[in-house]
């Protein structure tokens, strides 16, 4: 089913949302939580049965990237599925096309070319459609939720995974720092907002959007991650390689994050202060691997799952 794909151009974008779906980005972060992740089998069976997932589902993702979590539906399926992504970006939709070619995944999932404010299928065509970390990125999220019911079939789910404001940091040998990382992420969200009109921990908002939409019988679940630098579960590469990638887009981003940090209410002090310890912070633990196997810091970070079922008339 894989198509050779029609190519449109896009004016450069500075935003947060643009950096964030940068294929190198998507690719790289999408590797490194899929190894986190080998060490919790029961976040599969979570997202297999909350989103009724099995065997001759036809499923749409909606703002699919690379087409990491399009795979993923269709392995938990357990058996033959029909699965449409549809992302509006080129280079976003090549790589997803390539990787899923070379998954061996082709007959089962195909792309389009789209946006989500659009979706370039058909009415009622699919049992159950779904996008992850998308609606955090619109200015109208429920315009993308009611395409997403419109190519629904009646009685099929839709369904969103958003990030949640149930996020958590603790460094117990660094207070200081533990509280500018909670002032900084607050600063920095409400700035996206205030900038970008946009809510990036959409995931408490999810019900109500849903039942906004006239999606009924609606449900919700947490997916939490929490993670250590000491257990054991993850590989010792794999925290370096987290560590070095996240360090490297902080100072890709910089310049602008230091300008929304402002906008969003952080004084210039506190923002230089926290830089100054997060880049110490960094060039410790990964100069010595002994540190960075006792560091006993607490993160924590949560996924908001929500369905809601289309009704028979319409909406």
């Amino acid at each position: 089913m894989s198509k050779r794909l029609p190519t449109r151009s896009h004016k450069r974008n500075t935003s947060v949302s643009a950096h964030a779906f940068r294929v190198r980005y998507l690719r790289r972060s999408r590797e490194l939580y899929r190894r986190f992740l080998e060490g919790k089998p029961w976040i599969t069976q979570l997202y297999r049965q909350f989103l009724g997932l099995r065997p001759g589902l036809r499923i749409v993702d909606v703002g699919c990237g690379t087409g990491d979590f399009t795979r993923y539906l269709v392995r938990l399926c357990s058996g033959r599925c029909t699965v449409i992504g549809v992302d509006n970006r080129q280079p976003s939709l090549q790589a997803a096309d390539g990787d899923t070619r070379r998954e061996g995944l082709s007959k089962q999932i195909s792309y389009k070319l789209g946006d989500a404010l659009s979706i370039p299928i058909e009415d009622n065509y699919s049992d159950l459609t779904c996008c992850r970390t998308v609606l955090m990125h619109l200015q109208d999220p429920r315009k993308a939720v009611s395409e997403m019911i419109r190519v629904t079939k009646p009685g099929g789910l839709v369904a969103a995974i958003e990030g949640g404001r149930m996020v958590s940091f603790l460094d117990p040998k660094d207070e200081e720092f533990t509280e500018l990382s909670y002032e900084t992420n607050q600063a920095w969200l409400n700035a996206v907002r205030r900038l970008e009109g946009k809510e990036f921990k959409i995931g408490e908002r999810l019900p109500s959007i849903f039942q906004d939409t006239g999606l009924q019988d609606i449900q919700s679940e947490i997916h939490a991650d929490a993670w250590l630098y000491c257990d054991p579960r993850r590989r010792l590469e794999d925290i370096k390689a987290e560590l070095r990638f996240e360090s490297s887009l902080s100072r890709e981003s910089r310049k602008r994050d230091r300008k929304y940090l402002e906008k969003g209410g952080l004084s210039e002090a506190k923002i230089s202060r926290y830089y100054r310890k997060y880049e110490r912070r960094v060039k410790e633990l990964l100069s010595d691997d002994k540190k960075l196997r006792m560091d006993a810091s607490f993160y924590g970070a949560t996924f908001v799952l929500v369905t809601g079922r289309k009704g028979h008339r319409t909406i």
